[in-house]
């Protein structure tokens, strides 16, 4: 089995229902938070500024605004407060970041009405993870990217040059395209060459999709990894992690 892997950073599929504006008065960390959420696979509408932030949401309104506590002029909790006192924007999750940090900043800004409060420098992880919880109606724990790997399941090597292959991976699972998925609640053995490494687990098919359905559009089976050796677990973990800036 080839041990290539193929990552396509530019290749993002975007979830056109899900648009995140950030508001962050320093360029560079507007810049770093934009482009972790586009690697979550989110639109995003990006404001050094609350008045910014409230034209662009005028014209389009988000499904979720990150800002920036600290604003100038017009602070963090001024947006929040204006925001829900438009019909169109009422209802809009916010997530303030800020800078310090303590015990009790998180319990401050969810008196303040905020959904969720983050601590600079936001993590990957972290940030994943809160994101999903505002917005998913099934929100995810775990990171995952977009590849293109090698794989074999239950002893067969998938065509990969006709493009059969895992194209979805998370510490907790995989996405296999293939012309013949495998019903749901079908357990199958599988292989995938990951960087030079292979993996070997046992999953559990949750769903099966044809061509145009499913979040990928792709014909295959969405799998949840029923026994992974947990060396093999953290190697994923880690493979994602490293795809993501820092």
């Amino acid at each position: 089995m080839s041990q290539h892997t193929n990552i396509y950073p530019r290749k993002i599929r975007v979830d056109n229902g899900r648009l995140v504006m950030v508001v962050d008065s320093d360029p560079h960390q507007l810049a770093y938070h934009a482009t972790l959420l586009e690697r979550f696979e989110y639109r995003v509408h990006s404001a050094l500024d609350a008045e910014q932030a409230l034209t662009m949401a005028a014209r389009e309104a988000p499904s979720l605004v990150i800002t920036e506590a600290d604003l100038p002029r017009v602070s963090g909790l001024d947006l929040l407060h204006r925001l829900r006192k438009e019909p169109r924007t009422a209802a809009i999750p916010v997530i303030a970041v800020t800078r310090n940090g303590d015990h009790g900043t998180e319990a401050r800004c969810l008196r303040a009405g905020f959904t969720a409060c983050l601590i600079k420098p936001l993590g990957a992880e972290d940030l994943y993870r809160t994101v999903q919880a505002a917005v998913e109606p099934v929100p995810r724990t775990s990171l995952r990217i977009h590849a293109r790997m090698p794989v074999t399941v239950n002893n067969v090597p998938l065509d990969c040059v006709e493009g059969e292959c895992a194209s979805v991976i998370s510490e907790h699972g995989m996405y296999i395209r293939t012309l013949k998925p495998h019903p749901p609640q079908s357990r199958i053995a599988v292989q995938i060459a990951l960087k030079g490494r292979t993996i070997s687990a046992d999953a559990v098919v949750l769903y099966s999709h044809r061509f145009g359905e499913g979040p990928f559009g792709e014909p295959g089976m969405g799998l949840k990894f029923a026994r992974i050796a947990p060396q093999d677990q953290e190697y994923i973990r880690l493979f994602i992690r490293n795809e993501f800036p820092s």
